[in-house]
C-alpha cells in the first residue's frame, strides 16, 4: 500500500498522523551551570571526583531544538590518572513541555585548560523522549573557584 493511500485511510480513522517523517536535528548547543565536585586524592597523579551538576537552560542554535531551554541535574564520577580521564554519568533534562529526557555520557579526555570531553547517548525519557535516538560529544569546562560551568555539545537527536 502507498503512502498516499495510507494517508487516505488513516483520515477516516484517525484526524490526522500516517506516514509521517522522522523529525532529526543535528546542531551544536551550549549548556550553563553549576558543578559541585568531591574528590578523592589518591596519590600525586591519582584522583577521583563525584561529580553534581545543575544546568539552568539549554541554548541550542535552533529554537525549535527539542532540548533548546531544557534543564536539569548531571551526576558521575570520574577517575583522572595523570592526563587521562575515565568515568560516567547520567543527565535528566526536563523540557519546555515537562517531559524528562535522559542522557548517558562517558569521559574520554582531558584537555590542556582543562576542558572534560566525552560522548552523550540520549537513553529515554518521558513523552517523545520515550522513542528518541540521539548520540554526540560534548566538552565541559568548570571555574575551579566559582563552580560556573560551560558545556559546548553537538549531536544527533531523533524522533522516530
Amino acid at each position: 500500500m502507498t503512502c498516499q493511500r495510507l494517508i487516505t485511510a488513516a483520515l477516516i480513522v484517525f484526524p490526522a498522523g500516517a506516514c509521517l517523517a522522522e523529525t532529526t536535528w543535528n546542531e551544536p548547543g551550549k549548556g550553563t551551570g553549576i558543578l559541585k565536585a568531591s574528590s578523592v586524592e589518591i596519590a600525586r597523579d591519582h584522583t577521583l571526583m563525584q561529580i553534581s551538576s545543575t544546568y539552568d537552560a539549554l541554548e541550542m542554535q535552533n529554537p525549535s531544538h527539542p532540548l533548546h531551554g531544557a534543564s536539569g541535574p548531571c551526576f558521575g564520577a570520574v577517575e583522572v590518572l595523570g592526563k587521562t580521564v575515565s568515568g560516567s554519568g547520567v543527565c535528566a533534562f526536563t523540557d519546555r513541555n515537562g517531559d524528562k529526557a535522559v542522557l548517558r555520557w562517558t569521559a574520554e579526555r582531558l584537555g590542556t585548560d582543562g576542558a572534560m570531553s566525552g560522548r552523550w547517548t540520549l537513553t529515554g525519557g518521558t513523552g517523545n523522549w520515550e522513542i528518541a535516538q540521539g548520540s554526540g560529544t560534548y566538552s565541559s569546562l568548570a571555574d575551579p573557584a566559582s563552580g560556573a560551568l560551560t558545556n559546548k555539545f553537538t549531536g544527533r537527536v531523533t524522533f522516530p
